[in-house]
C-alpha cells in the first residue's frame, strides 16, 4: 500500500514535470516565431530603405558597405554587431549602455539617440 502511494506520487510528479516542459517549449516556439517575424520585418524595411537610397540619392553599394564597416568598427571589433557603447548619466555620471532608457544606478531618464 505504501509502495503504491509512493509510486503514484512519482507518476504525478513526472506528469507535472512533462506538462511544465511542454508549456515552456510552447513559449519558446512562440518567442522564436515572434523574433523571426521581427527579423523579417526589419529585413524588408532595410531592403526598402536601401532601394530608396540607391534610386533617389545614387548611393552605391560600395558606399553602403563602407558605412556598415565604419559603424561596426566603432567598438573596435569588426564582428558584424553594433557594440555596446557607454554614455555617462547626466545626473550621477556613471556609465550606462547607450541602449538603456534609464540610468541603472540612479534611475534618471537618459538622453536617447534614434539608433
Amino acid at each position: 500500500m505504501l509502495w503504491d502511494l509512493i509510486q503514484q506520487s512519482q507518476i504525478h510528479d513526472a506528469q507535472t514535470s512533462a506538462a511544465d516542459a511542454t508549456r515552456r517549449a510552447d513559449q519558446v516556439r512562440h518567442d522564436v516565431d515572434r523574433t523571426q517575424a521581427t527579423i523579417d520585418a526589419l529585413a524588408l524595411s532595410c531592403a526598402a530603405m536601401w532601394e530608396l537610397l540607391s534610386e533617389k540619392l545614387g548611393v552605391t553599394e560600395q558606399e553602403l558597405i563602407a558605412k556598415i564597416e565604419e559603424i561596426d568598427l566603432r567598438d573596435g571589433k569588426l564582428d558584424g554587431k553594433i557594440g555596446g557603447s557607454k554614455h555617462a548619466c547626466s545626473n550621477c555620471g556613471r556609465p550606462n549602455n547607450a541602449r538603456r532608457g534609464r540610468c541603472l544606478y540612479c534611475g534618471t531618464v537618459l538622453a536617447r539617440k534614434p539608433f
